[in-house]
């Protein structure tokens, strides 16, 4: 009789550490709401003639138990054009920036409740500005480079709820023709450093 209690509660104990093995080899999927502010850089009509980015964002993960992954972010960000600054930046008046990023993710473990979590993509952005006088709207859609780096702080023991603080360089590059390389450049690079604050939920 003991010898088959012993048996059944080693059989228990074999499935229950597999089961919990299982659970951890799943991939983790969440979504985070977010606040940034990204500023331009440099020698170019972003760093020149606007005020800094503020605006918010929503995105989305999938990591494996390898710790490496895939991201998607949606950002929409406001700026207006820098006091007596108009008529340098073309006529061009207040702006909205759409950013859409895929981005590839790596996490490294610091302990059970922070972690680091790097990444590095592509962007796309849509700037649309207000062009003065008339009040008529300018468009143009652009790609660039991204690269992030986020401290995440697990809120809970069950690891669902997340804050998370980030920064990132983002790579702007739009097709201007101008035959002078100096007014090409001056509007068509731009870097911008941005900074984020965000709740993310696992699930």
């Amino acid at each position: 009789m003991r010898k088959r209690l012993l048996f059944i509660l080693l059989c228990f104990s074999v499935s229950g550490f597999s089961q919990k093995k299982k659970k951890k080899l799943d991939v983790v999927s969440n979504i985070e709401a977010r606040v940034l502010v990204m500023k331009a850089l440099g020698n170019n009509y972003l760093a020149k003639d606007f005020g800094a980015f503020y605006g918010f964002g929503f995105g989305g993960q999938l990591v494996t138990p390898m710790n490496f992954g895939i991201g998607l972010d949606y950002n929409l960000l406001f700026s207006d054009v820098k006091y007596g600054h108009q008529n340098l930046s073309g006529n061009l008046g207040s702006q909205n920036l759409t950013n859409i990023a895929i981005n590839l993710i790596h996490r490294n473990h610091l302990s059970e409740d922070f972690f680091l979590e790097e990444s590095a993509g592509f962007s796309i952005y849509r700037l649309k500005s207000i062009l003065y006088p008339g009040n008529d709207k300018y468009s143009e859609g652009n790609g660039g480079y991204n690269l992030g780096l986020n401290i995440v702080y697990t809120l809970d023991r069950e690891g669902f709820q997340q804050f998370v603080f980030g920064a990132k360089g983002n790579g702007y590059f739009s097709k201007i023709y101008n035959e002078n390389s100096d007014i090409r450049k001056y509007y068509s690079r731009s870097f911008l450093v941005g900074f984020t604050l965000g709740y993310r939920y696992n699930f």
